[in-house]
């Protein structure tokens, strides 16, 4: 398989990767601020914001290996 099919078949991942990620990153967090750092209740903001930061990375990454098969 040539390098660039390779890259063509991962711009899947990167997307559902980076949104996966970000989903666990952002449960955690909120988790990290509920339980175990200052008591607070942050449930969906800290979701919502890696959420976000995880859909952008999936996207950029995405983008880089777009540009790297033209």
């Amino acid at each position: 398989m040539k390098s660039k099919d390779f890259l063509a078949m991962t711009l899947g991942l990167h997307l559902v990767g980076g949104v996966i990620a970000g989903l666990l990153l952002g449960y955690a967090f909120d988790k990290w601020l509920m339980e175990g750092f200052l008591k607070i209740r942050s449930f969906p903001l800290g979701l919502f914001l890696f959420l976000l930061l995880g859909v952008i990375s999936g996207f950029l990454n995405a983008y880089r290996d777009l540009r790297k098969i033209q």
